[in-house]
């Protein structure tokens, strides 16, 4: 027996609100369903009926669809709002939110904005229970007035890999950038007296702390380093900034460096290019390291040295679980990041290390 095409409208746009689809831009009116689904204005208005008598929408006084939600209803709605430009990050954290909303039972949709600016950041927060942020870097003006926008919305958000802890905002650091000095010990061990730094990264706050935190060891280690600073515009690939930093110190015949802490991994890649073209050889001729998690470095040739992977889960799962309690007001301390990192050594700084052996990987602290 053939479906009514109404009953097929239902059963699409349940998944869809199940789903948190229409978390974002709202229910569509019936004519613009009409439209979707290619059917008359009649029929698109009799799905939303049934609908309406599921109590899964509800019609607003100005007419509108909003979706209903009952004040006993357990299963929670999170966003991850994060800059429609691809990055380890956003993969990461995306995959995280995901295998968790299995574990906990919530809804979880990844939502892309353009710019700062963008009403779809306003939006999702104010659509959704809760929402994840991973934000671009801004002054501080900027962020305060974005955050009493937000707050408007009297929904919950929290900052992943930012520091918004002097707005009140609870924040998630998954790399707080004092253990980049984790890797300049390490990289004096090896014996070296001069190590010079690389970036970039664009930021604000987060990159120019790592940045410090180099000049502050070097300065209490009383060594000494070049710094070559120059970070990208947005949405332009790093790497190949990297290389040509490189690329051009060789040539005009000022790289001698022995010993090089990148502030990313995409700057490692670039710069281990630039030096392999050139037949310096990393790990060899030169010690690279690089101050991220590393998700290619471990399969780079040669293996690059980064610090290890924190498990994102362990961060966002506390999160999660006070969202489940549905308490008004946060527990716990603004900040919230882990206690140790620890370096995970390969290649490019010990060139004699077991390509064969997995390096292991310490436990991040609760």
């Amino acid at each position: 027996m053939r479906q009514s095409k109404y009953i097929y409208i239902v059963e699409r746009m349940t998944d869809r609100i199940l789903r948190g689809d229409y978390h974002v831009n709202g229910i569509p009116a019936e004519r613009n369903l009409a439209t979707e689904f290619n059917v008359s204005y009649l029929t698109a208005r009799k799905a939303v009926q049934e609908l309406l008598q599921n109590g899964l929408v509800s019609r607003m006084p100005n007419g509108r669809l909003e979706i209903s939600k009952k004040d006993d209803e357990k299963q929670l709605h999170i966003a991850l709002l994060a800059l429609a430009w691809n990055s380890t990050e956003t993969n990461s954290c995306n995959i995280a939110l995901t295998q968790l909303s299995k574990k906990f039972n919530f809804i979880f949709r990844i939502v892309y904005y353009s710019h700062w600016d963008d009403p779809v950041i306003v939006n999702t927060v104010k659509n959704f229970d809760a929402t994840f942020l991973l934000p671009p870097d801004q002054p501080a003006p900027v962020i305060e007035k974005i955050v009493s926008r937000l707050r408007e919305t009297q929904k919950q958000f929290f900052v992943i890999n930012n520091d918004w802890t002097q707005f009140g905002v609870p924040s998630i650091m998954m790399f707080p950038p004092v253990f980049v000095q984790k890797m300049l010990d390490h990289l004096e061990s090896l014996g070296h007296r001069r190590i010079d730094c690389l970036n970039v990264q664009r930021g604000l706050s987060v990159i120019p702390s790592r940045i410090a935190q180099w000049r502050i060891w070097m300065d209490s280690h009383g060594l000494e380093g070049n710094l070559y600073d120059e970070p990208t515009e947005s949405a332009i690939e790093p790497i190949p900034i990297a290389y040509r930093i490189v690329d051009k110190l060789i040539k005009k015949g000022k790289f001698d460096c022995k010993s090089l802490i990148c502030m990313s991994e995409s700057g490692a890649i670039g710069a281990m290019r630039a030096m392999c073209d050139h037949g310096i050889r990393p790990g060899k001729d030169v010690a690279l390291c690089h101050t991220d998690s590393g998700t290619n470095s471990e399969y780079a040739v040669p293996s690059i040295t980064s610090m290890e992977k924190v498990d994102e889960k362990l961060y966002l799962t506390t999160c999660i679980k006070w969202l489940q309690k549905k308490e008004r007001r946060w527990v716990g301390p603004l900040l919230i990041q882990p206690q140790d990192i620890k370096v995970v050594v390969r290649q490019t700084t010990v060139p004699d290390i077991d390509k064969n052996r997995k390096p292991e990987r310490g436990k991040e602290a609760e």
